[in-house]
């Protein structure tokens, strides 16, 4: 395919090559065309001249039995007790008649070509004798005894016969005997009766293809033979008796008939019949063809030594041009021999200025397929089309698609601490160790989607697992640690169908992609597929509670809040990365809401506030670096609450007399609500509270709540009883009218009255 493709497009070199075969080709064709006409005209000659001698052997061979049945007649003749059995009127059996029977009874048993012998005198026979193999009953005697009458003495004949048995028989007759001069008729004689079919089957071969005709001399075919029909009754003998022909010798010559071409060998034996062999001209040149396909066996060998001869000819003209061609191509540079010819022709300059620019155009072009391939994968438009190219170099039927995203660690430091070369070199680096380790599973398209993700597209012929892609990719990442020292985090989506891949690629990457955020979970080298992804999302586990967490923080319990974190931490890992980091964010805005209250902040966290945790959180890659913000948060705390409790709280009093005045109202104020804002416990502040006012808390609330009420009473006329009772801090209003009859003697609704 190589040699093919680089013929193509080349008229210069198709040309060179075609006067280099194509003459070399016409006179290979026309020496197999004259060397096979010659061989087999010669071929034909020699086998009709094996045929004729073939054909003379049978014939003498049918002579010899001819012959030896005309000598049974000649003894029989000429032996005496047969002579006297004749001349007798009648039949006595006596010793004459016993010698005479012996006599024949031992000519028919030395020849077992003999079918049977009679000695007839006038119209019954006086000797019988039949091979014990053709037993004949008295209608066959009756139909031998009219063969005899019409025979022609001394004159063989082929007669058709039915034996006892139904079958039917060819035999060869031969009589002779004295005819009576008052009838006519024959008045005694001799029968001598020769099975031909014997004869003929044993003498002659039976082959494919292949058939013998015994025609007598009247033209009539009396016997045939042969597996296959070349001639068939009703033809003329003419097509296979030419005329004029001369059959006193034995001829071959090629003949036609409505069954085809055939080969007829053709003799006559003792004037008398006339033997005719047909062989079929398929089967005369099957040997021939065979010769044939060895001519053309050889002629293709040779055309295909000549057609590399060509092609090393032409190559050999054409290779400054090609080279010419191919530098300035993708391949690259000559090599030192090619560049060393064609620095001796006007090519070179050429080549040199040419293939510059065909190498700057090659990595646009692949710069821009893979912008193209990398804007549709991070796209997340339905209308978004997958690049052509892809599809077209890696479509086969039943491809299994599946893509590896693996996602860079430290990629500032990657990028700050190197140069654009290095970070090549290194890009270059990890694509040979993805291709190389996965090429086992099949094809591999490696694309650098961005400065921070590397996408993997494995294409393979069958379904691969989960297991053995996890594998590979734990591969990956040891030898990219061991070689250039770069930490890595892979996700690996799931596997589709060639159909639902190629159209799904985009959210196939997006999902592994999502996959390598796990990384926050794990910690650097994990890999993570989308099963699990998706397993963890859907376990239906909630987040392990804060509260035992910032309860040690409170009491500054650096040994137990440590264990509490790590127990927090070890839970959130089993479940999804959205539920670890929302619950982080929960436990960081609880910390950051306790500090701010320890600086008397007390309002609650806004949106701004939450994102600037956020931020603070998302710059740690790891869930186990993240534990560092924690106890940096920690160590403030209890820093500020150690500095709290050395100055010994004289302003605590202050600040509660401050937040009771704004907000009296909230039913819940209590002496252990303030104590636990301020961070002391409820005695302590109860006792602080009443050094400095001079009252306990409980009765500085009441009495600060009845004159609120009071004032209300007077200004808000609009308000009733009951509201002002809830706007003061009191759920229960007779409680409310109680306090308030004690203080001023009446009850609020008759203090109101009183005023106006």
């Amino acid at each position: 395919m190589k040699i093919v493709q680089k013929y193509r497009g080349k008229i210069i070199l198709r040309r060179i090559f075609a006067v280099c075969f194509g003459l070399a080709a016409v006179c290979i064709l026309l020496s197999c065309i004259l060397g096979f006409g010659w061989f087999r005209v010669s071929q034909i000659q020699q086998q009709e001249s094996d045929y004729e001698s073939r054909m003379d052997t049978y014939v003498l061979v049918l002579q010899n039995y001819g012959k030896s049945m005309e000598n049974v007649v000649t003894v029989l003749e000429n032996d005496v007790y047969i002579r006297k059995l004749i001349n007798r009127n009648t039949f006595t059996w006596d010793n004459t008649a016993g010698i005479a029977a012996q006599e024949v009874t031992n000519l028919v048993s030395v020849n077992p070509m003999i079918h049977s012998v009679y000695v007839w005198l006038e119209d019954d026979y006086l000797i019988k004798s039949t091979n014990p193999s053709y037993p004949i009953d008295q209608n066959g005697d009756a139909r031998m005894l009219d063969i005899f009458q019409m025979s022609t003495f001394h004159e063989s004949a082929v007669i058709p016969y039915l034996d006892i048995y139904g079958k039917s028989q060819n035999l060869l007759c031969l009589t002779s005997g004295s005819m009576d001069p008052t009838t006519g008729g024959k008045r005694s004689g001799i029968q001598v009766n020769m099975d031909l079919d014997k004869i003929m089957t044993s003498t002659l071969p039976k082959t494919e293809e292949e058939q013998f005709l015994l025609i007598d001399r009247d033209g009539n075919i009396v016997y045939e033979q042969g597996t296959r029909e070349m001639y068939r009754v009703g033809e003329r003998l003419e097509d296979i008796l030419w005329k004029n022909r001369n059959l006193t010798e034995t001829s071959a010559e090629i003949v036609r008939t409505a069954q085809g071409r055939f080969l007829s060998v053709a003799t006559e034996i003792d004037d008398e019949f006339t033997l005719v062999w047909l062989i079929s001209y398929r089967h005369l040149t099957g040997s021939m063809t065979r010769v044939g396909f060895l001519f053309l066996g050889i002629g293709l060998l040779v055309a295909i030594i000549v057609l590399l001869l060509a092609l090393l000819m032409s190559n050999r003209v054409y290779n400054p041009i090609g080279e010419m061609v191919r530098t300035a191509s993708e391949e690259g540079l000559p090599s030192e021999a090619m560049a060393r010819q064609l620095e001796n022709t006007e090519l070179y300059s050429i080549a040199q200025t040419y293939q510059t620019m065909v190498q700057r155009l090659n990595h646009i072009n692949l710069r821009k397929e893979q912008e193209d391939l990398a804007a549709y994968l991070i796209s997340r438009e339905k209308t978004a089309k997958l690049p052509e190219w892809v599809e077209e170099i890696y479509a086969k039927p039943g491809v299994r698609i599946r893509v590896v995203v693996m996602r860079l660690s430290d990629i500032q430091d990657l990028h700050s601490n190197n140069t654009e070369e290095a970070i090549a070199f290194e890009m270059e680096t990890i694509k040979t160790i993805v291709e190389q380790t996965l090429r086992e599973l099949g094809n591999v398209l490696v694309l650098p989607v961005d400065r921070e993700f590397i996408a993997v597209i494995l294409f393979s012929e069958e379904s691969v697992t989960e297991e053995r892609v996890t594998v590979a990719s734990q591969h990956i990442l040891e030898v990219t640690g061991e070689l250039i020292h770069i930490g890595m985090d892979v996700g690996i989506s799931g596997e589709k169908g060639e159909t639902e891949g190629f159209a799904e690629l985009n959210l196939m990457y997006q999902m592994a992609r999502a996959a390598t955020a796990y990384r926050f979970i794990y910690g650097m080298g994990a890999v993570v597929t989308e099963g699990e992804m998706a397993q963890r999302a859907l376990n239906g586990e909630q987040a392990p509670s804060s509260e035992e967490l910032i309860q040690r923080l409170r009491q500054s319990d650096r040994t137990g809040f440590s264990a509490e974190y790590r127990r927090i931490v070890g839970e959130l890992k089993k479940l999804s990365i959205q539920k670890a980091q929302d619950a982080l964010m929960e436990i960081a805005g609880q910390m950051q809401t306790y500090r701010n209250s320890l600086q008397y902040r007390f309002e609650p966290l806004t949106k701004k506030d939450y994102e600037v945790l956020a931020g603070q959180l998302a710059s740690y890659e790891y869930m186990d670096d993240a534990e560092d913000w924690f106890f940096r948060m920690a160590e403030e705390i209890w820093l500020i609450l150690e500095r709290n409790r050395q100055t010994g709280r004289e302003d605590v009093v202050e600040k509660a007399i401050a937040y009771l005045q704004s907000n009296y109202g909230d039913p819940n104020i209590s002496a252990q609500y303030l104590a636990d804002k301020y961070h002391i416990t409820p005695s302590y502040f109860s006792r602080l509270f009443h050094e400095k006012c001079g009252c306990t808390f409980p009765d500085y609330l009441v009495a600060l709540r009845i004159e609120r009420a009071r004032e209300l009473l007077l200004e808000r006329e609009n308000l009733s009883i009951q509201e002002i009772c809830e706007l003061v801090g009191y759920s229960n209003a007779s409680y409310f009218t109680t306090s308030f009859k004690k203080k001023y003697g009446m009850t609020p609704g008759q203090f109101r009255r009183s005023q106006h």
